[in-house]
């Protein structure tokens, strides 16, 4: 038994020495081997521990992935902006407020970067009269007319030559003033969905050389005082000569409330005007009512109390509130609650602004800036993981650098307070609201029903052409693609 203990330690060490790549001068050492004397002992029973293991998991998380999302701010080269206004018995002081300020809204299509060549037509919310369903309003000035304004930036991208009298802006805008005061004797039952919807498939009003161009996007923007009541344009309406309008005739697919046409028909048709996956190219925005907040009872136009009033002003006694009851004798000026048409502004992606507003400069001049195509809504890869705090999303980190950004490697490049280094370039950092922000932005999952996952600008928040926006967040495990 000794000669095998040894000859076994003899190959250990041998098997070491073959296995060791170390060139060093080794030198072994033989030691006696002896026998250990006694009984070896060996505990029996089941195998047990003193202590059972634990996990401390009071810090335990997973490890949760983050997603940065870029985007590139990029405007259109051509839009088609159809103005579709109001010429019921109460719009003569909105028309009027309409031309006064639109000089404010094609400064931001003249000034646009890069220029931008577009189109403005008009039509009326009025489709009970042949003469006005589809049609474009005309414009004469000078020695020249037309049923819409066309202005081409030259090559220089710094002067725009419309065809309208001498060819300037200015004279653009007068002829503006034309189309857009409409007057007030049309129908009293506002169809400005269904008249868009007219106006877009009359063959008259498409072509490279008219008004609707194949390569164009498509902005139209609504101006009324009172909501849609418009029909579903897949059913047959009968001719109407009622004063001061007719209901829409039963539906039995796509009716909404009082058989109109469901707001989710023309949401579509738009949305897909310009071909499927280019839904960006079309918006809706509507100069409307936002609020029903006055107090029920304030008289219509033809006495019926309405429960949608957003605004009302007393013109027979100026600063008093405006009666309840009675029969609105144009002592009043009331502008109703107009949710149909913000709903398919949310739809595709367009603005709102108050037709309450007793100025309409600045909010015109932020529709210009809308319809020169600057996206508003960036829909995100994931689903963020918001982390409210007191009205914002605190775990959703939202930059913009503007195209004129200064470079940077640290954030003490940045030249204007409040900057940050994102990617090379300085940006500001951007709250993002949980809830609606005014000139601001949000976090919108969903309208109603309808699934965004977006962060979404207002007004003038909307990053700027060529502007950069990063979008980082926590990726929510349990996100879901619905709206329960």
């Amino acid at each position: 038994m000794e000669r095998f203990a040894r000859i076994g330690l003899v190959s250990v060490l041998a098997l070491a020495a073959a296995a060791c790549q170390d060139r060093t001068t080794t030198r072994r050492v033989h030691e006696d081997f002896a026998i250990v004397p006694g009984t070896p002992q060996v505990e029996v029973g089941a195998p047990g521990a003193e202590v059972d293991p634990t996990r401390a998991t009071d810090d335990f998380r997973i490890n949760t992935p983050r997603q940065c999302d870029l985007f590139q701010q990029l405007s259109v080269r051509k839009v088609d902006i159809l103005w579709i206004v109001d010429s019921s018995g109460s719009m003569a002081p909105k028309q009027q407020r309409l031309a006064q300020n639109f000089q404010g809204f094609i400064n931001q299509l003249v000034s646009a970067q890069p220029p931008i060549d577009f189109h403005i037509a008009v039509t009326t919310t009025d489709t009970d009269d042949p003469a006005t369903r589809g049609t474009l309003r005309t414009w004469s000035v000078g020695n020249k007319s037309g049923n819409f304004i066309a202005c081409t930036p030259d090559v220089t991208g710094t002067v725009s030559t419309c065809n309208t009298g001498s060819g300037s802006t200015a004279d653009a805008v007068t002829a503006f003033a034309q189309m857009a005061q409409v007057g007030t004797q049309g129908s009293a039952s506002e169809k400005g969905l269904l008249n868009a919807y007219l106006t877009l498939e009359n063959p008259a009003n498409l072509g490279p050389d008219r008004f609707v161009r194949p390569d164009a996007a498509l902005y139209v923007v609504v101006v009324s005082d009172e909501d849609d009541s418009s029909c579903n344009p897949l059913v047959k309406q009968p001719i109407c000569t009622a004063d001061p309008g007719c209901r829409c005739a039963a539906d039995g697919t796509l009716s909404g409330s009082g058989a109109y046409g469901a707001t989710s028909y023309f949401s579509r048709y738009l949305e897909t005007y310009k071909g499927y996956g280019r839904q960006d190219l079309v918006a809706l925005a509507a100069i409307v009512a936002l609020d029903g907040d006055e107090d029920a009872g304030i008289p219509s136009q033809f006495g019926d109390p309405s429960q949608h009033v957003g605004c009302c002003r007393n013109l027979v006694n100026p600063g008093e509130p405006c009666p309840k009851g009675g029969v609105n004798d144009g002592g009043y000026e009331v502008a109703y609650f107009g949710s149909r048409y913000l709903q398919v502004a949310s739809d595709t992606g367009g603005v709102a602004v108050n037709i309450c507003d007793d100025d309409f400069s600045n909010a015109l001049a932020s529709l210009g800036y809308a319809a020169s195509g600057l996206r508003r809504e960036f829909r995100l890869t994931r689903g963020p993981e918001l982390k409210p705090m007191g009205g914002i999303a605190s775990g959703v980190e939202l930059y913009v650098s503007p195209a004129n950004a200064a470079n940077c490697t640290v954030d003490g490049n940045c030249p204007n307070p409040g900057e940050v280094c994102r990617s090379g370039r300085c940006a500001v950092r951007v709250p993002v609201s949980i809830g609606a922000a005014p000139n601001g932005a949000q976090y919108v999952k969903c309208d109603a029903s309808t699934f965004r996952n977006v962060i979404r600008f207002d007004g003038t928040a909307v990053p700027e052409s060529l502007s950069t926006v990063e979008v980082c967040y926590d990726v929510a495990p349990e996100f879901q693609n619905t709206c329960l």
